[in-house]
């Protein structure tokens, strides 16, 4: 019975390895998604008076305004265009180029205690030849 046995087995041996073998599958197409716009995440658009926050007020930055070069202390997330855009409408001048620093955030101690002083962001505003603003008129 055991020869009987053997052939039995490989029978079903190849009766389940033909059964395991996967039959071709159909191919479904999968529906096409569409096209959605995307908007670039964080982008806002922002008024002149939002981008442009005040002159900056110092030694270097009176000494450049014989230059026709003006700084100011504007927004972080502004650009060089945003800041171009705001300037030339609030003081209704031309603007030839602008430069933008950005200063970190500082430790400091107050009282022993340790904090933090804020970082800023500055864009010096080269106007065109000819062009002039008062940027002082409303500071005493």
């Amino acid at each position: 019975m055991s020869i009987l046995n053997k052939i039995i087995k490989k029978d079903d041996e190849k009766k389940s390895k033909a059964a395991a073998k996967p039959k071709a599958a159909k191919k479904v197409a999968k529906p096409k998604a569409e096209k959605v716009a995307r908007v670039k995440s964080g982008v806002v658009p922002m008024h002149y008076f939002e981008i442009i926050k005040r002159p900056y007020i110092s030694e270097k930055a009176f000494s450049i305004n014989s230059m026709g070069q003006y700084v100011f202390l504007v927004a972080t997330g502004a650009n060089k265009t945003e800041i171009k855009k705001a300037i030339e409408q609030a003081y209704k001048v031309k603007v030839s180029g602008v430069n933008i620093t950005k200063a970190k955030p500082k430790p400091k101690k107050y009282k022993g205690y340790p904090s933090v002083r804020s970082g800023f962001t500055k864009a010096v505003v080269t106007l065109q030849k000819g062009s002039t603003m008062d940027i002082m008129e409303g500071v005493k």
